[in-house]
């Protein structure tokens, strides 16, 4: 088996596409398996089977949430007894833009959705085409979450973490939306500049309706200390803590982490800016340029921990996916993964 491919009929994307998983089958053909996978769990049975086929490509139907938890749930795989002595290694893994910012694919360079990535993938792989690959350093990461009241660790691998203040709240009212989209982007950081000089000023005890707290929302800072390759940052409450080991850019909108390109190394944008100090790096921001400001950090690095402080546990999110009630969390440089670039039409216009 050449292609196989992982499906969630439970997404926001297939609720209403019941024949999903069939229509993915005919275009891999005899080449791939398709495998509707509705819960984390139901990942690793298929991915066993993908491993003793020897497929060479996993691929998640869906965006950065799919990836994320097919490399997780993959990587746990490989360290059971019955592939950890078969010096097995990850196969390519590859996104497939069915998510809804989708920045692993973007950073990678792979156009199209689905259909046509899948059918441009099958036909080289039956031409013996020459398949563009990418390697990309990811992140291992180890947390405690609090569980029934018990501390429980645990161990994921990701790209690209909000793990605190602006970026986790960004993503909060991200997701609020019914379809988030590039447009949601632009409309979170529009609501979050308009309403600043009311939220953040006397002016919030008018009665203006979430004008009077969106902005105050979106700039609460996340109580946690933070280690920075073993250096302890002052504080104890910090309006951003984010960390990736590529580049970003979030639909054309934002672009972030550039420093993370060189191999080897992560990027972390560390701080404890004011609100307004945030709101003129939106312009770098655009851009992908280094944040400027007395209180940011915007460097490279190998290892950022986090631990909560406060009351109130962490929420992170790690390529768009929340981890709830953790109560602290380490990132390092992790293994590479391969990527392959794979451009496509959509099958639409196709």
């Amino acid at each position: 088996m050449e292609i196989g491919v992982i499906t969630n009929p439970n997404s926001r994307k297939n609720r209403n596409r019941p024949d999903r998983a069939e229509r993915l089958q005919r275009i891999v053909g005899e080449l791939g398996e398709v495998h509707k996978t509705s819960s984390i769990e139901s990942i690793k049975p298929v991915l066993r089977e993908f491993l003793r086929k020897r497929a060479r490509y996993w691929v998640a139907d869906g965006g950065d949430g799919a990836l994320h938890w097919m490399l997780r749930m993959g990587m746990e795989v490989l360290q059971e007894e019955e592939f950890v002595g078969q010096s097995v290694t990850l196969p390519v893994t590859l996104p497939t833009k069915g998510g809804t910012i989708d920045f692993v694919a973007n950073n990678v360079g792979i156009e199209g959705d689905a259909e046509g990535i899948l059918g441009t993938l099958r036909r080289s792989v039956e031409h013996g085409a020459t398949i563009e690959e990418t390697e990309v350093d990811s992140m291992v990461i180890d947390g405690a979450q609090i569980v029934d009241g018990v501390e429980v660790g645990f161990r994921t691998y990701g790209f690209a973490s909000a793990a605190g203040g602006i970026g986790q709240r960004f993503y909060s009212k991200y997701y609020q939306a019914e379809d988030p989209n590039p447009r949601t982007i632009v409309k979170v950081v529009a609501n979050t500049v308009a309403s600043a000089p009311i939220a953040l000023t006397p002016l919030s005890r008018l009665p203006l309706g979430s004008w009077t707290s969106y902005a105050k929302e979106m700039f609460e800072p996340t109580a946690c200390k933070v280690m920075l390759d073993g250096m302890r940052l002052p504080g104890e409450s910090f309006t951003g803590v984010h960390v990736a080991s590529m580049s970003i850019n979030l639909g054309n909108v934002l672009r972030f982490f550039g420093k993370a390109d060189q191999p080897g190394l992560m990027n972390a944008i560390v701080g404890t800016p004011s609100p307004w100090a945030i709101i003129r790096n939106i312009p770098r921001m655009a851009r992908g340029e280094e944040m400027r400001g007395r209180d940011i950090l915007d460097r490279p690095c190998r290892e950022l921990t986090m631990e909560a402080t406060g009351d109130e546990l962490l929420a992170p999110i790690i390529d768009g996916e929340f981890y709830r009630n953790v109560k602290r969390i380490s990132f390092r440089v992790g293994p590479r993964v391969r990527i392959p670039k794979v451009v496509a039409p959509k099958a639409a216009a196709a």
